[in-house]
């Protein structure tokens, strides 16, 4: 063997051992007869490949109906596609992880398995709970334990830009797909279905397609390090994906498996997700804010509707240009904590648990003058607008404040077609 060749060997065993492909412990010594370039493709090939069987009875495939959405439309129930994303098996008990907005407004969704032998079963899902602020859901189904591989959790803190990542799921309905590629950025922000910030998102350019929701991000041991919620592509990849880091969504997912819900803290009110700007202020009737939060609706029976928290006030005549509407609070402070926009509340609020009692500063009315707000926090129970049969039954799924998310765009089962023979 030429010098050339020995250094060749010695860096790519370095390079691919520092990738942590697991099947590199047990990497033969390269037969002299053959391409040293060849020998590490088929070592990184076959340990893709076994990384891929390994996790495929973890990654379940689910397809979704929308009749309901079709009579409300006035549209025959075929005239809209059954909905197809990806989940997969967080424990023995039968909770499938998936995204929120996958099962968002559906009627039914069945959950399908692969068995290691190939073998392929279906189950009709419950719901057990949703965060759609991180656009989480998971679902219960009664399967024996035998049919269930639960997916190995890895730490997502430990990623590192460059290493490389693998997404399994069901794009376009083609099920079991594996898409490779790397962690190409970390601390992204994207917009959750309900318009709040999700940050400390992961970045990938292993291809994320319609169908790939909900599906796992994977590091080189085939650890879930995330679940892959959106793409930049409009419709189709583009080099773009994230994933929601699984150290952020285990906390929420263990919480709904326990309890049903969040145990978040919250005001229990809707406000607008940035300051209105100069124009924007001029045309709308509001002030123009430069620090704080506007709250836009206090519900009855809310935590902030206790403590006496004030909404924009709809204008006196809404048919009459000159009529404006009215600014209650801008939410300014809790406790000794400023707060200038919606993610320093997400981080104020993170501080504290249901139940614990705070003083909120606002400024309210047009005179914005400043006054403190004695408030119980409360705790976050969304429930879902969807007609699956809630896992803790139909009492418990009652209590929960609708989520009402607008339904996106439906990830279509598609069939590709062959070009037609001239």
């Amino acid at each position: 063997m030429s010098r050339r060749e020995t250094v060749f060997r010695a860096a790519a065993f370095g390079a691919l051992a520092a990738s942590g492909l697991p099947a590199l412990a047990n990497a033969q010594v390269i037969s002299d007869t053959v391409s040293p370039a060849m020998s590490q493709l088929q070592i990184i090939g076959d340990a893709q490949a076994d990384l891929f069987d390994r996790v495929v009875p973890s990654v379940c495939y689910i397809s979704t109906e929308y009749t309901s959405m079709a009579t409300q439309l006035n549209l025959d129930a075929s005239q809209l596609p059954k909905g197809v994303g990806t989940g997969f098996v967080w424990d023995k008990k039968g909770h499938i992880v998936t995204n929120f907005h996958v099962i968002n407004k559906v009627d039914n969704a069945i959950v399908t398995l692969t068995l290691p032998n190939g073998e392929q079963k279906k189950y009709t899902a419950k719901l057990t709970g949703v965060d759609p602020d991180k656009d989480i859901a998971v679902l219960k189904i009664d399967a024996p334990e035998s049919e269930l591989t639960v997916l190995a959790v890895g730490d997502s803190l430990k990623s590192r830009v460059g290493q490389y990542s693998f997404a399994v799921g069901n794009p376009f309905g083609q099920d079991h797909t594996l898409t490779t590629g790397v962690i190409s950025g970390k601390n992204r922000i994207i917009t959750a279905p309900t318009g709040r910030k999700i940050s400390g998102v992961l970045q990938t350019d292993a291809a994320i397609n319609p169908g790939n929701s909900g599906g796992p991000l994977l590091d080189s041991l085939g650890n879930l390090i995330g679940i892959n919620t959106a793409s930049l592509g409009a419709g189709v990849s583009a080099g773009v994906g994230f994933a929601v880091p699984i150290n952020l969504a285990r906390p929420s997912i263990e919480q709904l498996i326990e309890f049903g819900q969040v145990q978040r803290a919250i005001l229990g009110i809707s406000y607008l997700e940035r300051a209105p700007t100069a124009s924007e202020s001029e045309r709308g009737g509001l002030p123009q804010v430069t620090r704080g939060i506007v709250v836009l609706e206090v519900p009855k029976g809310s935590p902030a509707e206790k403590a006496g928290m004030l909404a924009v006030a709809k204008p006196a005549n809404p048919k009459d240009p000159k009529s404006k509407p009215t600014i209650g609070d801008i939410i300014v402070g809790i406790n000794k904590d400023e707060i200038k926009d919606p993610l320093d509340l997400s981080n104020v609020l993170s501080k504290y648990k249901p139940g614990q009692k705070v003083d909120v500063l606002v400024l309210r009315g047009p005179e914005q003058k400043k006054q403190t707000l004695k408030l119980e926090l409360g705790a976050f129970q969304g429930a879902a607008f969807t007609k699956l049969e809630n896992e803790r039954g139909a009492d418990f799924a009652t209590k929960g404040t609708p989520i009402n998310v607008p339904l996106g765009d439906i990830a279509p089962a598609v069939t590709p077609k062959m070009p037609q023979a001239n």
